[in-house]
């Protein structure tokens, strides 16, 4: 079997390139062909360990040089013009919503099995994207949601859509010990991620909570507004930011709670990574991904969109309660085994199973 991941970045330490990271891991060990196609430009530092056996490819289209919009259509006939002479049966996955409408726009004639892989919430795009994917959509030959909630809008844009959520890849040999007083949280840093709201919770923390510090893990175009914002804050002697790593089971185990405060999600791989390491995890109840993996009051907290008072409340109660730390972080590794990979990985070979025999 050959497989294709066609992703933005895959040095960026996002949710999708994790992903397509575990993915095409799993199956290069497997024995099948697997491909990573990055539109963006090489870059020296890989954030996930990856298999040698896959193959790594790029466009470079570099995303920091020109227009946006040249940028995109340069994306455009890249793509075309890489896939142009592809012989072999090939599934084409597209993670996220761009390198979807870039698949989607291959010719139809080619020997690929077109998958589009939606890993933000349906209706986190901008105005645009609603209007492409309604024409594009259809022209894949299955989509995947990682959440029941958006599988009816998707079907109808593709009758042939599928939920399967994300897999979580490590279940730590030993949990946090939740003793240091280290909240964590991780992503891309811009807006739909709500960085604005993390501090704004975090400073009102702090006027009650003397020694617990934040630790942010990522990077992207905000970030430089929210290094002023804590600034302006008076937090920098609390709060941390600092790039992706591949050592990031370690900066989980290093914490003792885990703090979301996104606007939109997909199914966030940082709660299932969180939860594994036995961290008790704290989320906005945005309208897709924390309610799939947070059982409230049992292993964190799901706190209504932009509550900053009650998420301070509820962050306040778990960092002065270690047993209650204790005991979030032990339900939260009993709940995340519903996303190991084995029965996720299952789904996907009954997909590409049958997508072979309709094709």
């Amino acid at each position: 079997m050959h497989i294709t991941f066609l992703v933005h970045d895959i040095h960026f330490g996002g949710g999708g390139e994790r992903v397509t990271a575990n993915m095409a891991n799993h199956y290069a060990e497997k024995g099948d062909q697997v491909d990573i196609v990055s539109i963006a430009t090489p870059n020296p530092q890989n954030v996930f360990t990856i298999d040698r056996r896959v193959s790594i490819q790029y466009l470079n289209i570099n995303p920091n040089k020109g227009l946006n919009i040249i940028r995109k259509i340069k994306s455009v006939f890249a793509v075309r013009h890489h896939f142009r002479k592809t012989d072999n049966l090939t599934f084409l996955l597209g993670i996220g919503t761009y390198p979807m409408l870039l698949a989607s726009l291959l010719p139809g004639k080619d020997p690929i099995i077109k998958i589009g892989c939606q890993h933000g919430s349906y209706a986190s795009v901008k105005y645009i994207w609603f209007i492409l994917r309604w024409i594009l959509f259809r022209r894949f030959d299955a989509v995947v949601s990682l959440t029941n909630f958006d599988l009816p809008k998707l079907t109808k844009l593709n009758k042939n859509s599928f939920v399967i959520p994300n897999s979580i890849t490590f279940l730590s040999d030993q949990p946090a010990l939740l003793q240091n007083k280290t909240i964590l949280s991780i992503g891309r840093i811009d807006y739909a991620k709500g960085y604005d709201l993390l501090l704004e919770v975090f400073s009102h923390f702090c006027e009650a909570n003397k020694d617990w510090k934040l630790r942010i893990i990522g990077d992207g175009p905000l970030r430089k507004s929210i290094l002023d914002l804590i600034t302006n804050k008076k937090l920098s002697d609390r709060v941390s930011i600092i790039p992706s790593s591949s050592e990031i089971e370690q900066e989980y185990l290093d914490a003792s709670i885990y703090l979301m405060t996104s606007r939109t999600e997909g199914l966030p791989m940082v709660l299932l990574e969180a939860q594994s390491c036995g961290l008790p995890v704290l989320s906005f109840n945005c309208e897709t991904g924390p309610s799939d993996i947070i059982n409230d009051g049992t292993d964190g907290y799901l706190i209504d969109n932009f509550d900053i008072d009650k998420m301070t409340q509820k962050l306040s109660e778990l960092c002065n309660d270690h047993d209650k730390r204790k005991k979030f972080g032990r339900n939260a590794r009993i709940n995340v085994k519903k996303f190991f990979p084995e029965p996720i990985y299952k789904k996907w070979d009954a997909l590409f199973e049958q997508l072979t025999i309709n094709y």
